[in-house]
């Protein structure tokens, strides 16, 4: 739209061709004026292309040097102790052996013993381990004296049916012939503590008394008295009279001395 009037531009925009005037020198004026201004404006120049600026960059702050750590001594190392020996702890008592809990009330050493006592201790060599010993009222005589035949007899073949090995079984009164029985029968128990046996066989309650047994050990019992094991039968003469007695003792030590026939 060069040569044009600023005034028409927009009628010519909007599709106009021809525009009448009035008079001659009115066009003429127009185009004058037209043809100055354009003359005065100059020509813009063309803008610059736009270029996205880089964004900007920061330089990472500066990091302050370290200061120097200050010179600590050097701590000595203390010297290695040695570990503690790991202490024992107090060691319980020794569990007894079953000797060692084996009493023997009122024993007295050999030397101290009678002449008719040491006398019996030397008439035959004793069993160096007896398991079982043997005693009954009487048994001092048939040791010492003139046995009786009737308890000799049962008890000989008490132990022929045992058939335990030899040693096994010993004999010991709690009384020779013609003494009384004192009250502690101390030398009964002296014989006891010599020979340390496990078992004492009794036979009939006046053995039983004599030695202060409990009154409750009754035949074909047993009990543990001085950490022994303690078994009272009838007494011999009651057994060789009656067979069933006899068998039925016999079957109850069997079962009870079981441990014997293993020697």
């Amino acid at each position: 739209m060069k040569g044009y009037a600023p005034l028409v531009r927009p009628w010519i925009k909007a599709g106009l061709n021809v525009l009448l005037m009035e008079s001659e020198e009115r066009v003429l004026a127009l185009r004058a004026d037209s043809g100055r201004k354009e003359q005065s404006v100059p020509a813009s120049a063309p803008a610059p292309a736009f270029r996205p600026s880089a964004p900007p960059r920061y330089a990472a702050p500066a990091r302050p040097a370290p200061s120097p750590a200050p010179a600590v001594p050097p701590v000595p190392a203390e010297p290695k102790k040695a570990a503690p020996a790991p202490t024992r702890p107090p060691q319980a008592a020794r569990s007894r052996s079953p000797q060692s809990l084996l009493a023997a009330p009122g024993a007295l050493p050999p030397e101290r013993w009678p002449a008719a006592w040491l006398a019996l201790k030397d008439r035959r060599p004793l069993p160096q381990r007896p398991l079982v010993l043997w005693s009954y009222a009487g048994l001092g005589e048939d040791l010492a004296g003139t046995p009786d035949e009737a308890r000799k007899k049962v008890i000989v073949r008490m132990l022929m049916e045992l058939r335990h090995p030899a040693g096994t079984h010993v004999f010991w009164p709690f009384a020779l012939a013609g003494e009384e029985v004192s009250a502690e029968a101390s030398l009964f128990w002296s014989g006891v503590s010599l020979l340390d046996p496990r078992v004492l066989l009794l036979f009939g309650s006046d053995t039983r008394d004599a030695l202060d047994m409990p009154k409750s050990l009754l035949p074909f019992c047993q009990a543990r008295v001085h950490g022994r094991l303690v078994i009272q039968l009838p007494r011999p003469q009651a057994l060789a009279a009656d067979e069933a007695a006899f068998r039925q003792a016999q079957a109850f030590l069997a079962r009870i001395l079981s441990f014997c026939a293993k020697r």
